[in-house]
């Protein structure tokens, strides 16, 4: 039976867009370092981190993906998306696999979430490497870059655009990785819900740190063997949260242990701060959670 390709049903344009941005991502385009930087403070349009459902898994898995996307000036403007899943080869170079007449992109995409079907490892090799690559657009539309260059990246026009991207594996193993979890918040040593939370608004002197801590669920921290010069080692994943918000300072960007703990004092005055919390394992699993704060 024929298979059809990941371009196949898909506008031409779109398809010229996908090859753009993954040619783009393999050139480390112009803004990106922005975009991916670790900052806590989410002041404009950012994609905040990607997550696969399986971040490595056997061939022939089906790996569906999201995107937690902040936009807080943005008043509720349309986002487009873009999504292209591009395999490695042996070299891991993103410029080969992008090319046309590789068949190296497995999949594409113009919706929040993403799906492709991870290809086997060449003969060989005892693993396989898709680079997944997502532009967002808000308010505005992707178009081909102005000056016809083949790697530069599709243009977000009359919006704001952003770029990200998540490396998801296909191997034979006994041990896959999975995403790690948030099991709950506290917020001052109290339950912090899903939802919208009500604080007094604090004034010059008086906005003293607040406490938060994440639980991780059960299982966050996998074991697995490492084969380190010829011999097998185990090790454990050192879990930690990252920390975002639209106002306020954070202590630290990151923190980690068994309930990763950060301080964070509020801005002064009436405000309304949005939070992400987003868990890592330090091998390509991820998972998040939001919250938000009145100050009044």
């Amino acid at each position: 039976m024929a298979t059809s390709s990941p371009t196949q049903g898909i506008a031409g344009k779109t398809a010229r867009l996908a090859r753009a941005l993954a040619l783009a991502a393999a050139a480390s385009i112009a803004g990106c370092a922005a975009d991916m930087a670790p900052q806590s403070l989410v002041e404009r349009f950012r994609i905040i981190a990607v997550r696969a459902d399986h971040p490595d898994g056997p061939a022939g898995n089906t790996v569906h993906l999201d995107a937690l996307v902040a936009d807080p000036q943005g008043e509720g403007r349309t986002l487009s998306w873009l999504w292209v899943a591009c395999r490695l080869g042996p070299s891991l170079d993103p410029e080969a696999c992008a090319d046309p007449g590789s068949g190296g992109i497995v999949g594409l995409a113009t919706t929040p979430d993403f799906a492709f079907t991870t290809p086997a490892p060449d003969e060989g090799e005892t693993e396989a490497q898709v680079m997944v690559t997502l532009a967002v657009c808000a308010g505005g539309t992707f178009e081909l870059p102005t000056d016809g260059g083949a790697a530069g990246a599709p243009e977000c026009t009359g919006g704001d655009g952003a770029i990200a991207y998540k490396r998801v594996f296909s191997r034979e193993s006994d041990e896959y990785n999975h995403n790690p979890g948030l099991a709950g918040l506290t917020l001052n040593g109290e339950p912090w819900v899903e939802g919208t939370s009500e604080r007094p608004a604090c004034f010059a002197s008086g906005c003293t740190p607040l406490d938060l801590i994440a639980s991780l669920a059960e299982g966050s921290a996998e074991t697995w063997t490492e084969i380190a010069f010829g011999a097998p080692r185990e090790r454990t994943e050192d879990v930690y949260v990252s920390w975002f918000a639209t106002d306020g300072v954070f202590e630290r960007i990151r923190s980690a242990g068994e309930a990763p703990k950060v301080e964070w004092t509020p801005p002064e005055g009436p405000a309304t701060v949005d939070f992400w919390i987003v868990v890592h394992d330090g091998r390509g699993g991820t998972d998040w959670t939001t919250r938000r704060m009145e100050l009044r």
